[in-house]
């Protein structure tokens, strides 16, 4: 675009031809043009040609793409003479929506005046839901997605991708049939995956295929050949691919780099084991993608990209806030994801039937019967870098767009208290619930206290680092690590094999054959102890493998052939 505009003001023969090739142009969706399209719409209207564009101000709501609002806003005055009709008429929503929509974004100064109007029914009063917190956020949609199982032509729209793993978690849980559009869903995602590669690893030191994903990931040193040295210890150990790094430190010919590398991370890994075994699991997990380097990592991916690949690795810290803090808790999540086929991530979410999860950016153009909107609080929706009035605009007309997504049923949801970085922060009613007539709407639950009052304080920083001890406090890194161990963990940490000599010594001994009622049968192909644990490790039919503690496994044990 840019070269022609270049070429239009510098050859004024070629503007002059232009200008009498076209006597109409019609400019559509004007409302998401960018200043290089308004430009190049200016020069390519001659003196004697008509003009239309046709879009709605109060949906332009792309300005990180570079979107102008001023682009519709001033074409009246750019080109006098401009006759304005109002597009009010709406066929899709019920009036009752309509009013929710037309009683907020009319607090937006910078729009063309307008008002929706349906001869559509007026229909119920859209529900204002105040829950507890995004765990009973995705459990009271699921309550009402469950009453009538009318999956299909219902949506959960959220700011946020990483607002999706609560709706996920639950709905997997409780068997609600879902599809992520515009985006992997949550585990599938590269940062989580690489997060999930940490914790699993965590479990199980054994565990190659994480072991070589996160060895070097971001760098540290250890290339190619220096993982081949580490992994020619193995005759030495039981599998052990900590212990082998050890040795590799000991007895290896790493490179000083490498070293260096290697070290941080067998003590960082001695370091959150530990941090486990205190049941601090939330903060073990943050400990783990900060000093990994992944939290930076992505931070300045993100900052390149604008993505938002922090906000899932907060996210996935904050999920396991859900689940006891220790051991068996981790465990417990682990197990949940790997025995869930919907996290292979296999099917084209166009393809799947079921609720819509989405966000509200993607949500334009499309429509359903019943829309759900998550996380109405403030420094969430409007977000917390919405500082200008432009930024709360933009973000009010996002609200927009999102309530009109509904035909017939709305919902939106505020919560008392969020997860950041698995701690809980109490929030504030979004400023667009209060800019809603409440003659308007049927409110459900008691509504948080304002700013200030009954206890309650914004977001801390999504980006601000918390206080983790820094390498030198792990402990003394000189000596023989082997002898060393792991420090005063090394025995639950090396999580010893047992091959159950005597018989009746494993609840599951190796080569039991098992049966889940979900997933069908399995063989355990692995036992070990963690600390007073057992912990097995079960190969089902499918091929896909998982870990269980052995007294909390609703495994059923399957007589020999």
């Amino acid at each position: 675009i840019g070269r022609s505009i270049e070429l239009l003001t510098e050859k004024s023969q070629v503007l002059s031809w232009v200008h009498n090739r076209f006597s109409m142009i019609l400019v559509d969706e004007y409302q998401d043009s960018n200043a290089a399209q308004f430009n190049l719409l200016k020069q390519l209207v001659g003196p004697n040609c008509f003009v239309c564009v046709v879009g709605d101000d109060d949906q332009s709501i792309y300005r990180f793409r570079g979107a102008e609002v001023q682009n519709i806003l001033s074409f009246p005055s750019l080109y006098p003479g401009t006759r304005t009709v109002k597009l009010e008429q709406n066929y899709r929503s019920t009036q009752n929506i309509l009013e929710i929509a037309n009683s907020v974004i009319r607090n937006n100064k910078g729009r063309h005046d307008k008002k929706l109007w349906t001869a559509n029914t007026k229909g119920s009063k859209p529900n204002v839901l105040y829950v507890q917190d995004e765990q009973d956020e995705a459990l009271r949609v699921s309550n009402i997605l469950l009453a009538d199982k009318q999956f299909n032509q219902s949506a959960v729209l959220y700011r946020t991708n990483a607002q999706s793993v609560a709706f996920e978690t639950v709905f997997k849980r409780l068997g609600i049939p879902y599809k992520v559009v515009g985006a992997l869903q949550f585990y599938e995602r590269e940062e989580v995956k690489d997060a999930l590669a940490l914790l699993f690893l965590l479990t199980n030191p054994k565990d190659e295929v994480n072991f070589k994903r996160m060895i070097n990931k971001p760098a540290r040193g250890i290339g190619p050949g220096a993982l081949e040295t580490i992994l020619s210890f193995s005759s030495q150990t039981d599998g052990n691919l900590l212990t082998m790094l050890s040795l590799a430190l000991e007895k290896g010919s790493l490179s000083a780099k490498a070293k260096a590398g290697a070290l941080h991370f067998l003590k960082m890994y001695q370091h959150a084991h530990a941090m486990l075994e205190g049941g601090e699991l939330v903060d073990c997990a943050n400990f783990l993608v900060r000093e990994s380097g992944l939290v930076d990592h992505y931070t300045e991916m993100d900052s390149l990209n604008s993505t938002s690949k922090v906000e899932n690795l907060e996210a996935l810290v904050s999920a396991l806030g859900s689940y006891d803090s220790s051991l068996e808790g981790l465990l417990q999540f682990l197990e949940q994801l790997s025995l869930d086929p919907t996290t292979l991530g296999s099917e084209d979410p166009r393809d799947k039937e079921g609720v819509t999860l989405i966000t509200m950016h993607n949500t334009k153009g499309l429509e359903f019967d019943r829309v759900f909107v998550a996380g109405l609080e403030e420094e969430l929706f409007p977000g917390r870098s919405s500082e200008s009035d432009e930024d709360v605009e933009e973000e009010r007309r996002i609200f927009y767009v999102a309530v009109t997504r509904a035909r017939r049923d709305l919902y939106l949801l505020c919560a008392r208290a969020r997860r950041i970085w698995g701690k809980t922060s109490f929030q504030h009613p979004s400023r667009f619930l209060d800019e809603v007539d409440p003659s308007l709407v049927a409110v459900q639950g008691i509504r948080p206290g304002s700013l200030g009052q009954g206890g309650f304080q914004g977001f801390s920083s999504l980006g601000e680092k918390r206080r983790v001890a820094s390498p030198a406090a792990w402990g003394n890194s000189g000596g023989n690590l082997i002898q060393q161990g792991f420090g005063t963990k090394a025995k639950t940490f090396t999580m010893q094999t047992t091959h159950a000599s005597k018989e009746g010594e494993a609840l599951f001994p190796l080569g039991q054959r098992v049966y889940s009622d979900s997933y069908g049968e399995g063989e355990v192909v692995e036992v070990r102890m963690s600390g007073d644990r057992e912990v097995i490790e079960v190969r089902f039919h499918t091929g896909r493998k998982a870990t269980f503690i052995s007294k909390f496994a609703q495994l059923e044990k399957l007589g020999s052939d």
